[in-house]
């Protein structure tokens, strides 16, 4: 399996479990892990035995938070990479303005792994369940009218719709409609 799709299936089930809101919890049996569901349901999903250590306990209570921050982290990452590169490798950036131009495709792709942004699509756009990455680049793409993440970065007009829905998409964060 290449890194590339072994990162889609980390997002794909991190979305599966989404919000991945994790609380450790003591009862009277014990240490468990409980998860909030989508409904906002609380749903025990882990005991742990007598035995287990604080830092084991930590570690897993905490799994879903890291993976989302390592996934954050490793967007940037890319998209910084991504930025420094000519868009055709091995031919220069087309003047200054191209060295100015944001990556937009870049962008679009570290908000389509953003569970907030997949609420927004499907809020506002239809995003039918299960909330996945590969699901909401689908749909930013039918909704842009783009074949390819990359005409955010070629076409101004696909990029004045990116950033609209870019500015909707805050706008509705802010204001939860």
């Amino acid at each position: 399996m290449t890194d590339g799709a072994r990162l889609a299936r980390i997002r794909d089930q991190l979305a599966g479990i989404a919000p991945a809101e994790w609380t450790r919890v003591h009862d009277s049996e014990g240490c468990f892990v409980e998860a909030r569901t989508k409904t906002g349901m609380l749903l025990p999903i882990a005991r742990f035995d007598p035995g287990a250590s604080e830092d084991e306990i930590a570690f897993i209570c905490d799994a879903a938070g890291s993976v989302q921050f390592l996934l954050a982290l490793i967007d940037r990452a890319i998209a910084k990479t991504k930025a420094l590169q000519p868009e055709w490798q091995g031919q220069p950036p087309a003047g200054p303005v191209a060295d100015m131009r944001k990556n937009y495709a870049a962008e679009a792709t570290m908000k389509c792994s953003e569970w907030r942004f997949l609420e927004f699509l499907a809020a506002r756009h239809g995003l039918q369940e299960p909330l996945t990455t590969a699901r909401g680049i689908q749909k930013l793409r039918s909704v842009l009218g783009i074949n390819s993440r990359k005409e955010l970065n070629m076409d101004d007009q696909a990029a004045a719709r990116w950033k609209a829905m870019r500015g909707d998409f805050e706008n509705w964060k802010r204001t939860g409609n």
